[in-house]
């Protein structure tokens, strides 16, 4: 009989049915769960169901022995505890099952702006030390360490809605400067206005180099800064919620700390902040100047000034900022 790798069953939401989206290292687009581990028996698809669902509900790894087979169910759980996914291997029973893949899970928040990182998802994705484990991070520090993302439109069009689904591969460095490419697998849920996501390792190589069009865009980023503001802070727009989601320059002092807290925006300039972005996102060719309070969770209203400026291809629905403090007059 033929020997059986992992799968790797996405359950991350309640109201869709759970898919098979990797078989090992091999990546499946979204398949169902009664198509696979047909040749261990004809009864074996409908126990792997069986024994994803027991997981999901009690959290728990679960085994069924049955007419010689053996289907274990191991969940992958969130920072919410709920199990955003099951790994599930079938063989024959006696057999010792190969080593599990390295899987972890998070969560974004629509409305706080702010990634929960699950059990192990920072050991794993960024290779950090215990000590420097959070669970609560903010999305330039996430994306500030992808080095490859070729479905970034994609995935942020399936944010926009907080619906749909969306996976593909990214690189990621860590602190260890390895960089290690995931299969990141994401749902939306509207009701909970919540992303919740799969990150799977398909490779740890410090051979991989970063990807060029993230270097590129990075390199325009820190190039499109003149000399006399090189303490500007430099990141990029997603234009549909006015969200920062990297930082290529970290502003200078007290703006330092939009790196890693998100503060506060002044209601009275949010419509002007949000109508600039509106503008840009609607093809507009020419950047825009605003000017915005912001507020640290112990500071007091920050005057800074923000220019946005559309990336290419107009539409992409990003933009290049670039942002300073405004000192008074």
């Amino acid at each position: 009989m033929a020997e059986s790798d992992w799968l790797l069953i996405e359950t991350l939401t309640a109201t869709a049915e759970p898919t098979v989206v990797a078989d090992g290292a091999r990546i499946k687009d979204w398949a169902a769960q009664l198509r696979v581990r047909k040749e261990f028996g004809a009864t074996v698809p409908l126990r792997i169901v069986e024994v994803v669902r027991r997981a999901r509900e009690t959290g728990c790894a679960e085994t069924r022995a049955e007419g010689g087979i053996t289907v274990t169910a191991v969940p992958v759980r969130c920072a919410f505890d709920e199990v955003h996914g099951v790994q599930v291997w079938v063989g024959p029973e006696g057999d010792v099952p190969p080593p599990r893949p390295r899987v972890a899970a998070w969560d974004w928040d629509a409305d706080s702006e702010l990634a929960h990182h699950g059990p192990g998802l920072e050991e794993l994705v960024f290779a950090r030390a215990p000590e420097d484990v959070r669970v609560i991070r903010t999305p330039p520090e996430a994306f500030g360490r992808m080095v490859r993302f070729d479905g970034r439109i994609e995935y942020f069009a399936m944010v926009a809605t907080l619906d749909g689904r969306y996976q593909g591969d990214v690189d990621m460095i860590g602190d260890d400067d390895r960089v290690r490419t995931f299969q990141m697998v994401t749902r939306g849920d509207p009701l909970d206005r919540r992303v919740r996501a799969l990150m799977h390792l398909l490779a740890d190589d410090p051979l991989i180099a970063p990807g060029m069009d993230m270097q590129m865009m990075r390199a325009v980023s820190r190039r499109s800064t003149r000399l006399e503001h090189a303490d500007d802070g430099v990141g990029f727009v997603w234009l549909a919620s006015g969200l920062i989601y990297e930082w290529t320059r970290t502003p200078s002092p007290p703006l330092d700390r939009w790196a890693t807290e998100l503060p506060k925006l002044h209601p009275d300039d949010a419509p002007a902040y949000l109508a600039v972005c509106d503008e840009l996102s609607g093809g507009a060719g020419q950047g825009r100047q605003v000017s915005l309070r912001v507020r640290f969770d112990d500071t007091e209203w920050i005057a800074v000034s923000a220019e946005l400026r559309p990336v290419l291809p107009l539409r992409s629905g990003h933009a290049l900022l670039r942002i300073r403090r405004e000192e008074p007059n």
